[in-house]
């Protein structure tokens, strides 16, 4: 009779000791697997900082390029054209021959800069950045007004 009991609590064990197993390789797959999610997770976020500030570059130059050809076209002319922000662009500031976007870039303030020969001024001051936005360029005599219509 006590085979019997011995018989019937043994399959019990075997099979506690098959799920403490699994949770044991389960355990070690989410130590492998976990950190390898978190270091790409880290790399995208890295990369789409680096697009965005190319991305500023590349409008900041857009928008002083075209300051310098409606420069020289004389006063009373004029030009509007649609640039694609970043969604990291915090401020644009025009002064001096340069277009200056601030750019958030991995959790740091990155100044990306675009240069033109034309002297340039404008207001930004209180827009939201990201996406298309209509830029007017005219020139007022001496320099060259930028400024956002919407």
């Amino acid at each position: 009779m006590e085979n019997r009991i011995q018989k019937s609590k043994r399959p019990g064990g075997q099979l506690g000791q098959a799920a403490t197993e699994t949770m044991i390789l389960v355990g070690f797959a989410l130590v492998f697997i976990i950190p390898l999610a978190l270091l790409f997770l880290s790399s995208s976020n890295s990369q789409l900082g680096q697009l965005s500030v190319s991305q500023s570059k590349a409008t900041a130059q857009t928008i002083a390029d075209t300051a310098g050809q409606v420069y020289l076209e004389g006063p009373g002319a004029q030009e509007t054209i649609a640039v694609n922000f970043p969604s990291g662009v915090q401020n644009v500031i025009v002064e001096n021959g340069l277009v200056i976007l601030t750019v958030d870039s991995d959790g740091r303030s990155v100044d990306v800069i675009g240069s033109t020969f034309a002297n340039v001024t404008g207001n930004f001051s209180g827009k939201e950045f990201g996406g298309l936005m209509k830029i007017s360029l005219v020139q007022d005599g001496n320099y060259v007004n930028i400024t956002s219509p919407s």
